[in-house]
């Protein structure tokens, strides 16, 4: 199987982002004034490690040819949950909206990936239940605020 190149260069920024923001939530994890905000940003970076191993996964098939895309063309100009104003919320329902807005910013990307027609039907299913699981976690922090 062979992935297209302009595929193939988005699905890299793609998992160029989610390793850049691996590191971030994780800060926000470790940094955050509030006590009950690590339960939000911890579904948050389970969901980004499991996109990241289902992504490396797909592109160790042996079988699969990738075209060569320099790595200068592949830079994420914008990371997630980069934001500064997420380190000094003061409530829950203002902290979960940053983290929501953040949220959809990645369902916005992979969304933009999904509507590739040369897609490959395996990174679909990958995009599409990252996506599911993304909106699982939004539905569950609303359900958080609500309490």
């Amino acid at each position: 199987m062979e992935v297209n190149y302009k595929i193939y260069r988005k699905v890299k920024i793609y998992f160029n982002k989610v390793c850049a923001a691996i590191p971030h939530l994780e800060q926000l994890q470790e940094r955050s004034s509030l006590a009950f905000g690590a339960s939000l940003v911890q579904s948050r970076i389970e969901e980004m490690r499991l996109v990241q191993a289902e992504l490396v996964s797909f592109f160790m098939n042996p079988s699969l040819k990738v075209p060569f895309v320099p790595a200068s063309r592949c830079l994420a100009l914008m990371n997630w949950y980069s934001d500064n104003a997420l380190f000094s919320c003061a409530s829950l329902a203002a902290y979960s909206e940053m983290l929501v807005t953040e949220d959809h910013k990645v369902i916005q990307d992979a969304n933009y990936i999904l509507s590739g027609r040369l897609l490959p039907s395996r990174l679909k299913v990958i995009f599409e239940n990252h996506r599911s699981r993304l909106q699982g976690i939004q539905t569950s922090s609303d359900v958080l605020n609500k309490d």
